[in-house]
């Protein structure tokens, strides 16, 4: 592998809503981290010149059309982002790492594949991938057409399906899923998939009301069945703070404004 930076791009919303959960990911990231990673909060613009460039009023570069999140389209960008060269790890960014993020991106990719992700029957499960680049611009639609058709995100974890090989170990635990206990050697990162129960929302819609602005998910919230994997966040959120590496450190600005979703 080379010696160069490992590439992580992290869905984010870009009004700064979850600030806490950057904060948290950043952290256990380079908690565990045996090498230098480069982490791109990959997000929406009104920068023309940017590579996630979107008007939603003129519907110009990416659209925003029936969007599940603010970054809901933009992980397929990823391989065309980094000119279809070496390879890239994309995550959401309600998750926390638990492993050194090399253990993933070591993992070989057949040669008949493209991507490395997790499945759940025959759907890709596509919230954490290690992307061969050049592979991928065998399998994804031109980056244009990825862009600029409505909804059309969804229909890519089927149509790309067959270029998936599944990870070793379980970089993508949906919420504490299959495991007794959060400390399970064989859980590498844990995502706070479903919204209603994602605990950072305690954190950032107290601070939100205080600045006078939504979040992007609107509710109502709900308590999250397990309380080891609540607890995990608190205590990840509150050993970022005492390093340095608070809500405040990834705020955005200007922040992008009305999504169009």
């Amino acid at each position: 592998m080379s010696n160069d930076p490992i590439r992580i791009f992290v869905g984010t919303p870009a009004n700064n809503e979850d600030l806490e959960c950057m904060s948290v990911l950043s952290y256990s990231l380079h908690k565990h981290t045996s090498v230098p990673i480069e982490i791109t909060w990959m997000m929406l613009s009104r920068d023309p010149n940017s590579f996630w460039y979107s008007n939603p009023d003129t519907r110009e570069g990416w659209n925003t059309q029936s969007w599940a999140t603010p970054f809901s389209a933009l992980r397929w960008g990823i391989p065309a982002a980094c000119n279809f060269e070496g390879r890239a790890i994309y995550m959401d960014c309600d998750q926390i790492a638990l492993a050194d993020i090399k253990e993933l991106y070591d993992q070989p990719i057949p040669d008949d594949k493209a991507f490395l992700a997790k499945r759940d029957g025959d759907h890709v499960v596509s919230c954490v991938m290690l992307f061969d680049n050049a592979r991928m611009k065998k399998v994804l639609p031109p980056i244009d057409d990825l862009k600029t058709r409505p909804g059309h995100y969804r229909t890519i974890r089927q149509s790309v399906s067959n270029a998936m090989a599944p990870y070793r170990d379980d970089w993508n635990c949906r919420d504490g899923e299959n495991c007794k206990s959060v400390y399970d050697p064989h859980v590498k990162v844990l995502h706070y998939t479903f919204i209603p129960t994602q605990p950072n929302h305690k954190y950032a819609r107290h601070r939100l009301k205080n600045e006078g602005k939504p979040h992007w998910f609107a509710g109502p919230d709900q308590p999250h069945p397990r309380a080891d994997v609540t607890k995990l966040f608190d205590e990840t959120f509150a050993e970022a703070c005492l390093a340095g590496c608070g809500p405040e450190t990834f705020r955005v600005n200007p922040e992008f404004g009305n999504y169009g979703r």
